[in-house]
């Protein structure tokens, strides 16, 4: 079967690969050509292989050019759905001249040496598709057993038995191929998965999922270039947990962190998922960085924050605002050339007068 990469079915390995093969088919038939026109040890009618040598070349120059023009897209499109055609093409012209040299040979072992220089590159290029594979080995093979039936020159036990090992050469070498490179691509994957796990873990706290502190200044930083191209204005809201330190006291620590993941779902879904972010800053603490146009856009966000942690209903024996946990909140703006310090300065600010107020309410810093 063929080899799946994601959804889409990969039938040559690398653009340099099938290059290869042409080019290799451009060389060997050229050969073939000079040795039909100047004679030699090796026997052949120029009737017989000149147009079908000039074929593959033809052939195999015109793919040159239109791999060379596509490059990485050679897997993709029009190209990829004729492949299978042009494969089998280049599998029936070689088969006529592999019929012709039986015919014409009077030791077909000459006829096996060719064969094992045509199919090894063929080997090589496709074997990550075992249909491709095939449709260029098959008519291959059966031209050999046709001519070696209606042949005058019949195979030996030894040639016969040299055909088998170059099929069983083929077959290895399509494994032995595979199975490196599958193991690359175990290899790149494991890679790819613990850059993923090693991003995660330097950029999202462990416990709810929300981005960590240390990922929040990179953030803040990347806001701020965005802001540049828009006339909106970057709002930070900061929230912490009313009577947390109670909460723990009552319930313990395990259900402590319930909570927190609790709540950072409330954020999160409270949230627009293109222009607002949330972190665990520390503790029961948690900041939000939203692009608005307004205050009363970031006022809105912070309402829906406060609902859902109210629609979430998780009891709270200790407070003393309700009976249901519930957070403080305070929004600051940013102003141009105001840093993270002082952003968060101004919005500590405000957080720490909604607790004085009276606790589960949202406050607004006033900024310069």
């Amino acid at each position: 079967m063929d080899i799946k990469h994601g959804k889409r079915e990969i039938t040559i390995a690398s653009v340099k690969g099938y290059l290869w093969f042409l080019c290799l088919n451009i060389i060997f038939g050229a050969w073939l050509v000079m040795r039909v026109y100047t004679g030699g040890m090796i026997p052949l009618e120029a009737d017989d292989y000149a147009y079908t040598l000039i074929a593959v070349m033809i052939f195999s120059v015109l793919n040159l050019l239109l791999t060379f023009q596509l490059r990485e897209n050679i897997n993709k499109g029009l190209y990829r759905k004729c492949l299978p055609g042009i494969v089998l093409v280049f599998s029936i012209l070689w088969s006529v001249i592999f019929y012709n040299l039986l015919n014409d040979f009077s030791q077909p072992t000459i006829t096996m040496v060719i064969l094992v220089i045509i199919l090894l590159p063929a080997t090589i290029t496709f074997y990550l598709s075992a249909r491709l594979l095939a449709l260029f080995t098959a008519p291959i093979i059966l031209s050999l057993i046709y001519g070696e039936v209606f042949s005058p020159v019949k195979f030996t036990l030894i040639q016969g038995i040299g055909a088998v090992i170059i099929l069983a050469v083929v077959l290895s070498a399509r494994y032995i191929l595979l199975e490196s490179w599958l193991r690359t691509q175990r290899s790149e994957y494991e890679k790819n998965l613990l850059i993923k796990k090693l991003v995660k873990l330097a950029n999202y706290d462990t416990l709810t999922g929300l981005f960590n502190r240390r990922s929040f200044a990179d953030y803040f930083t990347q806001s701020i270039q965005q802001l540049e191209r828009t006339e909106k204005s970057l709002f930070l809201i900061v929230l912490d947990i009313d009577f947390f330190k109670q909460y723990n006291d009552i319930y313990g620590h395990v259900e402590g962190d319930k909570c927190l993941v609790q709540v950072s779902r409330c954020i999160e879904q409270s949230l627009r998922k293109a222009s607002d972010a949330a972190f665990r800053y520390g503790g029961e603490e948690f900041v939000v960085l939203a692009v608005c146009d307004e205050m009363p856009n970031a006022v809105t966000i912070a309402k829906r924050i406060q609902q859902a942690i109210s629609d979430a209903r998780v009891r709270h024996a200790g407070s003393s605002v309700s009976d249901r946990v519930t957070a403080s909140m305070g929004i600051a703006e940013w102003q141009p050339g105001m840093s993270l310090e002082l952003l968060l300065e101004f919005a500590d600010k405000a957080l720490y007068q909604a607790k004085r107020d009276g606790r589960n309410r949202i406050n607004q810093a006033t900024t310069p």
